[in-house]
């Protein structure tokens, strides 16, 4: 009877084990694109000089409630970003800008976006991630 106990305990522990939260290790997709808008730093008003698709910028994840970043990726040079073989869970996806309401011109801002994805096999595709240079 003890044994049966114990067993049955072990097995619920796998059970419970094996339930896996947001990261990697499924076959679900986050992709989107970032967007740089240049503008002229202060003393003056903010006019915007130029604005393209970002080519090797970071682009990070934080994968479900965790404290740091999961992982991250670089641009490609349009602008695309790719986080791969992802499970089902929530997802922050962010890459940093200047803070424009800053005279400081060294602080950043994360500018994120919060996904959830549902389906296993799902390929979320994000609005563009637009920054500040």
């Amino acid at each position: 009877m003890v044994k049966k106990i114990i067993f049955s305990l072990g097995i619920i522990a796998i059970m419970a084990a094996c339930k896996k939260g947001p990261g990697e290790g499924g076959r679900a997709f986050i992709k989107g694109k970032v967007y740089v808008k240049n503008y002229t730093a202060p003393p003056g008003p903010f006019t915007l000089q130029d604005e393209y698709y970002a080519q090797g910028e970071n682009v990070y994840i934080i994968y479900g409630d965790e404290a740091g970043v999961g992982k991250s990726v670089k641009t490609s040079y349009d602008g695309s970003y790719q986080f791969e073989y992802l499970r089902k869970g929530k997802y922050v996806v962010y890459a940093l800008s200047d803070d424009t309401s800053s005279t400081i011109n060294s602080k950043t801002v994360e500018i994120k976006q919060i996904v959830e994805i549902k389906n296993a096999t799902e390929t979320l595709t994000l609005p563009d991630i637009e920054i500040v240079k």
